[in-house]
């Protein structure tokens, strides 16, 4: 594949950050809903490894929407779980909520929660190409 390969998308997500009023009480909501462990960094940035593993990545841009949840202006991330509904129920259990229930588009089936610091979190199961 060379640089000028335009059929090509080039520069996927490498990394995200949640930035949390109380940390320690999101590092705990996400270790409880994802089975996050955190390796410690400087300024104590909690940072989450993940192994290196070949998945299809996928990312967009859509229209705004702000009479639907998960479509206000701004951008979202998603997490790769197995099961929408048990990840949802998880992280009602740890203290966040749901946010847009799940949902199925151009292949792909996806949902949203809330941590409880209100941040918007995205859920998508494993696709295809």
């Amino acid at each position: 594949m060379s640089d000028s390969d335009a059929s090509v998308n080039r520069h996927p997500v490498a990394m995200f950050e949640i930035i949390a009023r109380d940390q320690a009480a999101m590092r705990a909501f996400y270790s409880r809903v994802f089975g996050w462990r955190y390796q410690d960094g400087d300024a104590g940035f909690a940072y989450v490894h993940f192994p290196v593993r070949m998945q299809p990545l996928l990312g967009g841009i859509g229209q705004a929407d702000p009479s639907t949840p998960g479509f206000e202006p701004g951008h979202n991330f998603y997490l790769l779980v197995d099961d929408l509904q048990a990840t949802i129920d998880a992280a009602i259990a740890a203290g966040g909520r749901q946010y847009m229930a799940p949902a199925d588009a151009d292949g792909y089936s996806f949902a949203m929660i809330q941590d409880p610091e209100g941040n918007p979190v995205g859920l998508i199961r494993p696709f295809q190409r």
